[in-house]
């Protein structure tokens, strides 16, 4: 899918220009009114007051077939009427056609003690997580618009593991939040609204949530098809043959993600692994590298926020 927004205002978002295709992004403000009503334009809850937003070159608002493709997680939210959250759940997965089971969804999602409880008597922040609980299986989605999707009581790992599938599977996956950490944890490419403005800045801002503390070392029966088997995965892995027989480098978009397919690829192709171990750099390198990425792209994409302000 592709999302393309010229001069899209509404209540504190006073201008977006953005053309952004599959992919990571995350949108980074210091205040929230802004990011709220860029989710709303963007996942088809309200109209621009101006300017446009298409996705694939259909207005969201007016096109019930592009907001099935939509997968959002709004700043307030509500869930369909039901006597128990587990049977909202139910009427929510009926109207977009999946047959997954409610119980199921929210036992992943960490929410399964709410499952008997009457929607009416939760509060903002536990209708939001089951909100998100449901946006992050639409597996039908090719957008994803989330609002602070690392405050909910989902676990954030299971988040991230989340988003990085449906990246992976060529989603264009957009995350907003007011806080910096959150925001280096979500990774992708950075965007900033300053002074209620957002533009993006094509392939100039850093990309995050990639680097050495992302690679697995791997010792192993045979390197060699072993590397040829991750090369094919979906999660877009990348090795290099180490010095040592039988040494790997793997380097994928999440830890989780990298070994949990290195031990998949290796029972499918009947190859021995005897060690799988991150390869984790200094902490101080680590702190480097995160404030060097995050500094780079807040302040490259502040410039191309307040570049165009009047």
């Amino acid at each position: 899918m592709r999302a393309l927004l010229r001069g899209a205002a509404l209540g504190q978002l006073r201008s977006a220009d953005l053309d952004l295709g599959p992919g990571r992004y995350v949108v980074l403000a210091n205040e929230g009114a802004p990011l709220w009503n860029l989710i709303a334009v963007l996942g088809g809850r309200e109209p621009p007051r101006s300017g446009l937003v298409l996705l694939d070159g259909s207005e969201p608002t007016r096109n019930p077939a592009v907001r099935q493709k939509i997968a959002a997680l709004f700043a307030d939210e509500a869930l369909p009427p039901a006597k128990t959250v587990l049977g909202s759940v139910s009427k929510a997965l009926a109207a977009r056609g999946s047959t997954e089971a409610p119980a199921h969804l929210l036992t992943d999602a960490g929410l399964s003690q709410l499952a008997e409880v009457a929607p009416r008597a939760l509060g903002p922040h536990e209708t939001r997580s089951v909100a998100l609980a449901l946006a992050l299986s639409h597996d039908g989605a090719w957008l994803f618009a989330l609002h602070e999707p690392l405050t909910t009581l989902v676990p954030a790992a299971f988040v991230l593991q989340r988003l990085d599938e449906h990246t992976a599977r060529g989603a264009l996956v957009l995350t907003a939040t007011t806080s910096p950490a959150d925001a280096t944890a979500l990774g992708g490419h950075w965007l900033c609204v300053e002074l209620g403005r957002l533009r993006s800045l094509g392939d100039t801002t850093p990309r995050l949530g990639s680097g050495p503390w992302q690679q697995v070392l791997v010792e192993t029966s045979d390197a060699a098809a072993l590397s040829q088997a991750l090369r094919q995965s979906p999660h877009r892995l990348t090795t290099e043959l180490g010095s040592a027989p039988g040494a790997l480098k793997v380097k994928g978009p999440a830890l989780d993600i990298t070994v949990h397919e290195l031990l998949t690829l290796a029972r499918q192709h009947n190859i021995d692994l005897y060690r799988i171990e991150a390869a984790v750099p200094p902490v101080e390198a680590l702190l480097a590298a995160r404030a060097g990425f995050a500094r780079a792209a807040y302040e490259a994409s502040r410039a191309a926020a307040l570049g165009g302000a009047s």
